[in-house]
């Protein structure tokens, strides 16, 4: 094959951009890159009772989210029906297409006639044998049928090695419907033709319908592209990833607070390694080292413990205003973008595996302090004995006097407050920081003080004061 490589995603508008649509857009877009070819994006709208505009744009949207960057599209199928139609018109004038009036009634008796002999059902070819008669100058509604020989049809797959399908076993396939519409294999074979597609990578499911196309690629005159059916994903009860198991579309997850990055990295593994044990690859390493034939032929297992273990990788180790743009669609309130917010993100951002968790984990730093609520484990752990008022007290005076207000600082006073009372710094500390975020637990507290500023710590500690009678009994 000397034409320049090109490659294409193909989705079908019927829904949201499956996780598993998704995998072959990344798998495309890192072969071509890998080999200095291209993509393009080309939606497969032609069914009319199934295609939605706005699932196409949806698709495009998500595939924008996700970083999967095509080179060309996107090209719509339902702008070029009349090129659909002027291609079965040379197959039918060359012979390798024909007219079929098969009404639906005689196909329905044809298939429970098969179903009876337990035989799988095949077009019994009628409408063929008319043809090859000359008998087609009946008029009436009609589709048209590629015409199939017997032979062997084989190819060599990038991922499953030598295929190869009996010409026999295949039926007569519909190219063009009753209503002039064309069908998936006469549409995907002409663009793939015009667009100059030179490998098709796609899922496994797709594998029956590849020997059709390879006889229309010959019936056309045209090159058969190199094929690669990727593998399905399981889902973690180890059948075909559905609802049943958990979300299943980009979207979801991106509304799970999925950072688009570690999404990407995560389809990248699924049926593909970079080598050792590498679980965090960059899409411009994996853009160096992908290949089709590198995919594993067993299916793979979407886990989503470890999409939420990656993206809390992920998160903690971006930096803070990296992170902001992505955090804004989780807010629940408004949040300036100052470095008092960025502190606090980095305080939680290695203890968050999600965007969803770590804007959770913002609001009691912009609540209001009369807002704040306490943890029924928290105040039953640590706010008992008859000393804790004391405690409070003499905590928040050790903070009161420390000038500037920083971490060091406060850490050494409470600490110094511990050695001199005879207790554990624990003691002070842990009250604290019921006043302070109302939690069993936090990152270090003093860090938590100076995200929160004195003032405000100060009158968090006085609530908590003012609220223990009530607290404690």
């Amino acid at each position: 094959m000397t034409r320049p490589m090109k490659l294409r995603f193909a989705p079908s508008p019927t829904g949201y951009l499956h996780v598993g649509g998704a995998r072959t857009a990344i798998f495309n877009l890192l072969h071509g890159r890998r080999h200095g070819g291209t993509m393009l994006l080309r939606i497969e709208d032609t069914d009319v009772e199934r295609s939605r505009q706005h699932h196409a744009e949806q698709i495009v949207s998500a595939l924008n989210w996700l970083g999967v960057e095509y080179d060309e599209g996107p090209i719509y199928q339902s702008d070029r029906l009349d090129r659909y139609r002027q291609r079965v018109d040379e197959l039918l004038e060359k012979g390798s297409a024909y007219l079929c009036f098969c009404s639906v009634e005689v196909l329905d008796d044809e298939r429970q006639a098969a179903e009876k002999a337990g035989k799988q059902y095949k077009y019994s070819g009628r409408c063929r044998r008319a043809a090859d008669r000359g008998d087609e100058d009946r008029e009436g509604p009609h589709v048209v049928r590629c015409r199939v020989e017997p032979g062997r049809i084989e190819f060599r797959d990038l991922i499953r090695g030598d295929v190869h399908f009996e010409g026999e076993n295949l039926d007569d396939f519909v190219l063009l419907r009753s209503d002039r519409n064309p069908t998936y294999h006469l549409s995907v074979v002409v663009d793939d033709i015009d667009m100059d597609v030179t490998h098709v990578a796609r899922g496994d499911d797709h594998l029956s319908n590849t020997p059709k196309h390879i006889l229309l690629f010959r019936a056309f005159g045209a090159e058969v592209p190199v094929f690669a059916h990727l593998p399905l994903i399981l889902g973690s009860d180890r059948k075909r990833l559905s609802k049943r198991t958990g979300a299943t579309s980009v979207e979801e997850y991106r509304s799970l607070g999925i950072l688009p990055d570690a999404l990407f990295n995560f389809l990248s593994l699924l049926g593909w390694s970079p080598g050792g044990d590498r679980e965090i690859i960059t899409r411009s390493e994996s853009e160096k080292i992908f290949d089709l034939s590198d995919v594993n032929k067993a299916a793979a297992v979407f886990d989503d413990e470890k999409l939420s273990w990656l993206n809390g990788q992920y998160l903690s180790r971006m930096p803070a205003r990296d992170i902001y743009p992505h955090l804004l669609s989780f807010l629940t309130m408004p949040i300036d973008d100052d470095d008092r917010l960025f502190m606090i993100i980095d305080l939680f951002k290695s203890r968050s595996r999600t965007l969803r968790d770590l804007a959770q984990s913002l609001i009691p730093y912009y609540i209001e302090d009369e807002a704040l609520e306490y943890d029924a484990a928290a105040v039953s752990k640590h706010l008992k004995g008859e000393d804790v008022a004391r405690r409070l007290r003499d905590v928040r005076d050790a903070l009161a006097a420390v000038e500037p207000f920083t971490i060091e600082g406060g850490d050494k006073a409470v600490r110094e407050l511990a050695e001199k009372s005879g207790l554990g710094a624990g003691k002070y500390i842990h009250p604290l920081r019921v006043a302070l975020v109302g939690q069993l637990s936090s990152p270090p507290i003093f860090d938590v003080a100076v995200a929160l500023g004195k003032e405000r710590s100060l009158r968090r500690v006085d609530r908590l004061l003012g609220n223990l009678p009530a607290l404690s009994s």
